[in-house]
C-alpha cells in the first residue's frame, strides 16, 4: 500500500471545514478542500484541477485602474480582467437564464486557420442585429435563405451592383416585383440549400 501525506486540518467548525490533503482513505488527487455549511465546496487537485460549487449566485466587482492622464497610447486596452486559456475551450452556459454582455465596445474576433475561424450564431426564435449608423455584411460568398420571404425596405435606393445577373425566375415577368431583384432572390434560394 503506498504511503501519502497526511492531512493538514487548518479549521473545523459548524460552519464549515478547511483542510490540505487527501479527503478520504481511497482519495490520492485532492490536495485541498474547503466545504461551508450552506454548501459552497471548493477542492484542488494534484495535477491542477480545480472544482468549486455554489449553491447561490456568484458576484465579483473589479474596480480597475482608469488609464490616468499620462498613458502614452490611447487606443491601448485598460485591462482589469483576463481570462486566457492556453490549451482547451472556454464554455458558458445559462440553461435556465440569460447571457447579457454590455460594453461601450464588443469585439469578437477568430483566428483559426484552414476549417477553423468561423462564428457562428444560431437561435430558435431571431436573431436581430441594429446598427445606429452603418451595417456591414461582407464575405467571399454571402447567403441569404429564407423558408418564407426575403424583405429590403429601405428609404433610399437599393443598388444591386454585381458582374452578371442569371435570369430565370418563375416569377420575373410580373410587374410587381422587378426581375433582377426577383431572379437576385430566386438565385439566393437555390444556392443556399
Amino acid at each position: 500500500m503506498a504511503s501519502k501525506s497526511p492531512e493538514h486540518l487548518v479549521s473545523d467548525n459548524p460552519n464549515g471545514i478547511m483542510f490540505f490533503g487527501p479527503a478520504g482513505s481511497k482519495d490520492t488527487t485532492t490536495e485541498y478542500t474547503l466545504h461551508t455549511k450552506c454548501g459552497y465546496d471548493e477542492t484542488v487537485t494534484k495535477d491542477g484541477n480545480r472544482g468549486t460549487i455554489i449553491p447561490g449566485t456568484y458576484h465579483e466587482h473589479v474596480i480597475g485602474q482608469k488609464p490616468g492622464d499620462n498613458r502614452k497610447q490611447k487606443e491601448k486596452e485598460s485591462i482589469s480582467r483576463s481570462i486566457t486559456v492556453e490549451n482547451g475551450d472556454i464554455c458558458i452556459t445559462a440553461e435556465n437564464g440569460n447571457i447579457k454582455l454590455k460594453a461601450k465596445n464588443v469585439y469578437i474576433e477568430t483566428t483559426g486557420d484552414g476549417n477553423d475561424g468561423s462564428f457562428m450564431v444560431s437561435a430558435n426564435e431571431a436573431v436581430t442585429i441594429t446598427a445606429g449608423e452603418q451595417m456591414t455584411l461582407g464575405g467571399a460568398k454571402i447567403c441569404l435563405s429564407s423558408a418564407d420571404a426575403i424583405t429590403l425596405n429601405a428609404d433610399g435606393f437599393i443598388y444591386l451592383l454585381c458582374k452578371d445577373i442569371q435570369k430565370g425566375g418563375p416569377f420575373s415577368n410580373l410587374p410587381f416585383i422587378p426581375g433582377p431583384l426577383k431572379d437576385l432572390l430566386d438565385g439566393i434560394a437555390l444556392s443556399c440549400k
